[in-house]
């Protein structure tokens, strides 16, 4: 694949993703891909190759005689069991971290302070648009991530970049209204953990990391209702 074709479906992608996020495509709807080609003025391949894309990150999922449609947010049970495995493969991962004590909370204070910027930003905004909505997602799950960095182990890695997607689902519960996010909520709860971790006191962090977790899933099923 040329760098301008994969430019081009990187390009689609983005397009796609903030429709999906700002709301303006539900769950169950189709999406065409000729459709999508005339409205981007672009020929149907890119787009094709930015649906599989987002069928992998399971934001799409294609359907038999209807072809790729927008996939349904998660259900209340999705979210306490998708929860539920962040508890445990976060706490080990945390705990782990503790090994390069140092380190982790250097970068988990830099993964913290870049998200308070954000946080900073969609507060002064007023109403965030979908940039700000998707930068937000991007260093909350940031500081996430900053365990399993430091954790030594690829296949806690691997475990939880596989369920990132299964996040970005969830996710679509926060996305419109933009107004709706629950920033300010988990920059304090990162904030609490970061406290502990700070401080050295591993069990008081992995106390702080369940019960921020259990917040999220609070939030998260709250907005189905």
């Amino acid at each position: 694949m040329s760098i301008k074709r994969q430019a081009l479906r990187d390009e689609v992608y983005e397009l796609i993703l903030a429709e999906l996020l700002g709301g303006q495509r539900p769950p169950g709807s189709r999406l065409s891909i000729d459709g999508l080609a005339r409205q981007f003025e672009i020929s149907p391949t890119p787009v094709r190759e930015a649906l599989v894309s987002l069928e992998h990150s399971g934001l799409v999922q294609y359907a038999a005689r209807r072809g790729y449609v927008v996939a349904p947010a998660l259900s209340e049970r999705q979210i306490r069991e998708l929860i539920d495995t962040r508890q445990i493969v976060e706490g080990a991962a945390l705990s782990r971290s503790f090994a390069d004590w140092e380190s982790f909370q250097r970068d988990l204070r830099r993964a913290h302070e870049e998200h308070s910027g954000v946080v900073e930003r969609i507060a002064e905004s007023g109403s965030p648009d979908y940039e700000m909505v998707r930068e937000h997602f991007r260093v909350d799950w940031g500081f996430h991530r900053t365990f399993f960095q430091h954790a030594d182990n690829r296949y806690l890695t691997e475990i939880i970049e596989s369920l990132g997607t299964h996040v970005h689902r969830m996710r679509q519960t926060w996305a419109s209204p933009a107004e709706s996010l629950d920033a300010q909520e988990a920059l304090a709860e990162h904030a609490e953990i970061l406290n502990h971790v700070a401080n050295r006191n591993h069990d008081a962090a992995l106390a702080a990391l369940r019960a921020h977790l259990d917040h999220v899933r609070d939030r998260s099923t709250t907005s189905l209702s």
